[in-house]
């Protein structure tokens, strides 16, 4: 099995968790650990006829790169399917050229909704997409808001790349369809160091809320143009990797009024069994916490596995027709999903989006409800923060709304 991760260039942290979750994956699954093991004589654990085993290549954060490179370990290598490759730029070029090389490539990450809009035989994506979040998030401020409150009016700052114009589309159709009033939808360059015009362009907007991409590595140059402007906004939700959103929650006056978007959450791993046992091995592993990059990837692999095992082969067109056969019950994932089973584009219906909010310094699921531990706070539609506020009380003499979301 190939693993294809940006271990260097903008985002090396997310390419080591990676990594690492994908690893743990390996060890669990060749050692028969409880939750992991599988059909006697068929391929994997202490009784099977196989080891499994990863090759992790480098991206860099090129998407040339990672497509050639698949050519490269799918022909040299004789690898049974492919996992990756956390950015939507070379997951999209890296999966075009495993569709033509007919190899099965499974995406534990990359939102980007064209993904499983391409027709593709070979592509499957575990993770929620764009679409969910918009929906996740829309959701999350109607049931935030009081009795005869006005709407909150949102501000989108974009990467001008794949991803984030794929956010920017798909939260522009939703709020639409759900009456929010879109304050400002500005776009940054994503190798802008200091985008502080865009930050202008969006406090002179006097939104809400701002939904903004911090995708690879945009977390220190956003949290950077915020600084320079002097603005901090009443609230703010990321949607990319949770440590470029945690740049952003460092900021003086930032550290409650940040939001963000995740496929995985700690808080909720604890309440699953499977879960709580896995966070708990990766931590005894590697000296640290499980992230959510690091969950995708194992998720991405276990599921690839079964798949393998379910098959009885290596055949990359068996293992196809297995992954799209694929009914894991959430309980047998790692995930806060319903499970894996994929539609007729090769995308995991069972997915969701968990939002979590900073709170007293750490992140807090608020969302979907019957996971949240926490409820949502944002301030009252109308709260002016600049900064050196330290409160929405202190900017607009209001405190903020505190909500159960749904």
């Amino acid at each position: 099995m190939d693993l294809i991760a940006p271990l260097t260039g903008n985002d090396p942290a997310t390419g080591r968790d990676a990594q690492r979750g994908a690893e743990l994956a390996t060890r669990l699954i060749n050692t028969g650990t409880a939750g992991f093991t599988y059909a006697d004589g068929r391929i994997w654990g202490p009784s099977g006829r196989a080891r499994l085993s990863i090759v992790t290549l480098d991206t860099k954060n090129d998407r040339q790169r990672a497509a050639d490179e698949t050519s490269t370990l799918v022909g040299d290598k004789q690898v049974v399917g492919i996992v990756g490759a956390f950015d939507a730029d070379s997951t999209l070029d890296a999966s075009q050229r495993a569709e033509r090389l007919q190899t099965p490539f499974v995406s534990g990450d990359a939102p980007l909704t064209a993904l499983t809009e391409r027709g593709l035989n070979w592509f499957f994506r575990t993770a929620p997409d764009a679409a969910d979040f918009g929906g996740g998030f829309l959701s999350l401020l109607r049931n935030a808001e009081q009795v005869g409150q006005e709407r909150r009016r949102i501000a989108l700052l974009y990467s001008n790349d794949a991803t984030g114009n794929d956010l920017r589309s798909t939260v522009t159709e939703f709020a639409e369809e759900a009456g929010y009033p879109l304050a400002a939808s500005v776009s940054y360059e994503p190798g802008d160091p200091n985008p502080a015009a865009a930050v202008t362009a969006v406090r002179d907007a006097a939104p809400d809320i701002v939904l903004a991409t911090v995708d690879g590595d945009h977390g220190e140059p956003l949290a950077r143009a915020f600084s320079t402007v002097g603005y901090v906004p009443p609230a703010l939700v990321g949607y990319g990797p949770a440590a470029q959103t945690a740049r952003l929650a460092a900021l003086p006056g930032f550290a409650d009024r940040v939001s963000r978007q995740a496929s995985w959450s700690l808080p909720i791993a604890r309440a699953n069994p499977l879960a709580a046992a896995v966070a708990e091995r990766y931590q005894r592993d590697f000296g640290t916490a499980m992230s959510a990059e690091a969950a995708n990837a194992f998720t991405a692999v276990t599921v690839l596995a079964q798949a393998i095992n379910d098959a009885g082969s290596t055949d990359h067109e068996l293992v196809r027709s297995a992954l799209v056969a694929v009914d894991l019950p959430g309980n047998q994932t790692i995930m806060p999903w319903n499970g894996v089973r994929f539609d007729g584009t090769h995308q995991n219906t069972l997915a969701s989006t968990v939002i979590e909010q900073n709170t007293d310094g750490s992140f807090a699921p608020v969302y979907p409800r019957d996971l949240a531990t926490t409820t949502v706070r944002w301030p009252a539609p109308g709260t002016a923060v600049t900064a050196g506020t330290t409160s929405p009380t202190d900017a607009a003499g209001t405190t903020g709304a505190t909500a159960a979301a749904r």
